[in-house]
């Protein structure tokens, strides 16, 4: 039902549906299932979940997912919610590694454009690039003018690599996947987190 405000209906923004939609499917999981599996900090009210370096805290009532003092974004919930009521073991990685194209085999959409201009901050600046990878846990793998594992939940590692742009070739990205991340998330949220990813890797050198 609308509600009234200043003598106007009130309605729901996209986002906003979207969020209540997310938290009203993850309620619907068995949360001890989740707690138990991957051994979740938790008491009555709350639940946790490391993902990419931070802590996640969802309230186990209203499936409302903070980080710190924060309402987390939409990619971050897509995330987060994926992993924890797709998962029914726990991650095992083959060291098969995937582009993103491998992976989403029902789509022709595979362009990583758009994680170029997200990390446009970082042209002329590879340097800071290896910082961030670092500061989110990464650990330095070769092939690219950076390169890194970096960790994203616990047993879920992207590697990824980054070509600076030259005479010859515009910027390239690169996101590796495990071939086992099929058995964590559908390759639609994959996007998410490599959005959050970039994201993270702004803010964690203070260029957001």
């Amino acid at each position: 039902m609308p509600i009234e405000y200043k003598d106007q209906e009130y309605k729901e923004s996209k986002a906003e549906i979207l969020r209540r939609q997310s938290m009203e499917r993850f309620l619907k999981f068995d949360q001890e299932k989740m707690i138990s599996l991957f051994d979740l900090p938790h008491d009555e009210e709350t639940m946790s979940i490391q993902f990419l370096g931070q802590t996640y805290t969802i309230n186990r009532k209203s499936g409302e997912l903070m980080q710190g003092e924060r309402f987390a974004d939409l990619d971050e919930m897509a995330s987060v919610y994926e992993f924890l009521t797709t998962a029914t073991h726990l991650p095992h990685e083959t060291n098969d590694w995937q582009s993103i194209a491998a992976l989403c085999t029902n789509t022709t959409d595979t362009s990583l454009g758009r994680y170029i201009e997200y990390l446009k901050p970082f042209e002329g600046k590879l340097t800071l690039m290896q910082e961030a990878c670092a500061k989110l846990g990464g650990i330095p793998a070769g092939k690219g003018d950076v390169s890194s594992l970096i960790p994203v939940f616990n047993g879920i590692t992207v590697w990824f690599q980054y070509w600076e742009a030259d005479d010859e070739f515009p910027a390239s990205v690169q996101f590796l996947w495990d071939a086992s991340i099929k058995d964590f998330f559908r390759w639609s949220i994959l996007w998410n987190i490599m959005t959050c990813i970039t994201k993270r890797m702004r803010e964690v050198v203070g260029l957001d």
